[in-house]
């Protein structure tokens, strides 16, 4: 297996999560080839900056951590200064070379499956990037619609609506997306997790799911047909479910996934029971990409008191769905 992790934000933390973890022996459980997708000098900048924190450096195309080699995938070469805590143009460009080199790869199918380190949407946006968040980029660039899934060893959530104001998300969700996301979902589930027949929880947009057309009528005139329509088809999907009941009585043990309308409905249940180890995952790109659940943490980066654990999660799931895919797939052309 060939996995392929971005650098994401080098003003950001998720450079310095890799290399601890690497210097902490974290990485050594994983079977497969690593590759660090980055210029070699801002992989060598960042050490400088880290200080004595992390022995580390860089020769040729390799990183050397102790006695712990990674490849270095060259995305080109900058002269770069690192500033850690803020976003800058540089630091988007980067970023977005980090991105377009893995999207290549993506395509070329040079690897199995593809780690983004967090990346801040305002140094892309600085940098020219046309997209509100990777999600979007490489469903843009592998041609395909993507769903956004966050997980953890105890639940799955996939979101109908990603990064849109909240102004905007009733207007996003309609019949035709539900649907979509729901088939996207229950594919994933069956490929990517090997579950044969997955049930599916979808949540209700309003308070009390709308409680029939009294607060908001999109759950009746929109979520409970694009239930009815997969549950006709064979798919076990319920709903709509109000969400703060289902997770408060926690009936989402009861599924294999939950459907979420908007981003923060879907993510802060899964990040509490995450602990510290959630994972994001894009649904219906050709091969696997997975993030860590948090962001560029710029208000710790070089402090030495970030968690990695969400990074090692992260690498971990990339393998276990690309080869639970490739099982798929095998067992598919049998």
């Amino acid at each position: 297996m060939r996995v392929l992790i971005t650098c994401g934000d080098p003003n950001g933390i998720g450079l310095e999560l890799l290399l601890r973890a690497m210097s902490e022996g974290a990485l050594d459980q994983f079977d497969a080839e690593l590759i660090l997708c980055a210029p070699p000098t801002v992989i060598a900048a960042y050490i400088a900056a880290l200080g004595d924190d992390v022995i580390a450096c860089v020769e040729g195309k390799r990183l050397i951590v102790g006695t712990r080699v990674m490849t270095i995938g060259t995305c080109g070469d900058v002269v770069y200064s690192p500033q850690f805590g803020i976003p800058t143009p540089e630091s988007g460009a980067v970023a977005r070379a980090a991105l377009e080199y893995a999207a290549r790869s993506m395509l070329t199918g040079e690897c199995d499956a593809i780690v983004t380190l967090p990346v801040s949407k305002e140094a892309l946006q600085m940098a020219g990037f046309p997209f509100p968040g990777q999600t979007e980029f490489f469903g843009s660039v592998a041609g395909v619609e993507t769903t956004m899934i966050l997980a953890c060893d105890l639940l799955r959530v996939a979101l109908v609506t990603i990064h849109v104001p909240i102004a905007r998300v009733a207007a996003k969700v309609t019949v035709e997306r539900e649907i979509a996301t729901l088939e996207r979902f229950a594919r994933a589930l069956r490929e990517d997790w090997l579950i044969l027949s997955p049930r599916i929880a979808v949540l209700g947009l309003n308070p009390h799911a709308g409680e029939h057309g009294t607060i908001g009528t999109e759950d009746e005139r929109v979520l409970r047909p694009a239930v009815e329509q997969l549950y006709a088809r064979g798919l076990d999907v319920r709903g709509p479910y109000p969400a703060d009941g289902f997770f408060a009585r926690e009936h989402w043990r009861s599924f294999d996934g939950v459907v979420a309308q908007y981003h923060d409905q879907g993510l802060i249940p899964v990040k509490m029971l995450a602990g510290g180890r959630g994972v994001n995952i894009s649904a219906g790109l050709p091969i696997v990409r997975t993030s860590p659940d948090h962001g560029t943490a710029y208000d710790i980066v070089g402090t030495g008191r970030g968690d990695y654990r969400s990074v090692v999660a992260a690498i971990e799931m990339a393998l276990y769905l690309a080869r639970n895919r490739k099982q798929s797939t095998q067992h598919v052309s049998l």
